[in-house]
């Protein structure tokens, strides 16, 4: 299998936020009275008013303001996923599928098995299908592509640190070529398996959309 580009993009993962809490300081005790005013404490306590007494007691400490949640992550940490094509389909048309229908729960950095194929993906294999992406950047040229990755999303891998089930190679029809572009792509064309083995012994990609044409 001949693949146009082995470049690597950012990953699929996610952000995490900490938060982190400060334990409740321990009160702290009153100093003790100059000798002077100890000397005559006794004879002016009984004296002394009870809003007096008030303003001089000690203050009880405050706890702590509860920490804040911890943040969600940002859609720019999942990275953004192309629109689903809603339109209406016609008799004939290729089957409407998204990344979710090719999804295997596969791990990154693993080999593939057969056993890990879904029913759906057997459903799909061989048929006609049509599906949105994003183009791999690492394109040896800008302009006449024939072949390229297409990515679940812009945070996708291909290579080291991906996940096999997240793209797809697309292998254009001979009269056909796209000019690289950072906007969503729809490929149509047929699904074949053809799992694909990297330089480091792990399985980089697993899909294959022949005969595609750009819609």
């Amino acid at each position: 299998m001949s693949l146009a580009c082995l470049s690597v993009l950012a990953g699929c993962g996610q952000a995490q936020s900490v938060a982190q809490t400060q334990p409740a300081g321990a009160a702290v005790a009153p100093s003790p009275a100059p000798a002077h005013e100890s000397a005559v404490g006794n004879s002016t306590s009984a004296q002394q008013s009870p809003d007096l007494a008030d303003e001089t007691a000690p203050t009880q400490a405050v706890p702590p303001a509860a920490a804040p949640p911890a943040a969600a992550p940002t859609d720019a940490a999942k990275g953004q996923r192309p629109p689903a094509d809603r339109g209406p389909s016609r008799p004939g048309d290729a089957e409407k599928i998204t990344f979710d229908d090719l999804n295997l729960g596969m791990q990154a950095d693993i080999v593939f098995r057969d056993f890990m194929i879904s029913e759906r993906v057997h459903d799909l294999e061989g048929k006609r299908i049509s599906i949105v992406g994003y183009m791999h950047g690492g394109q040896s040229a800008q302009r006449g592509i024939k072949e390229f990755i297409l990515l679940k999303n812009t945070q996708c891998k291909f290579g080291p640190g991906g996940q096999a089930d997240h793209l797809t190679n697309v292998i254009l029809k001979p009269e056909s070529s796209i000019a690289y572009t950072a906007s969503p792509v729809k490929v149509e064309g047929t699904l074949k398996l053809a799992p694909f083995q990297g330089p480091d012994g792990n399985t980089w990609s697993i899909y294959t959309i022949e005969d595609a044409q750009i819609r």
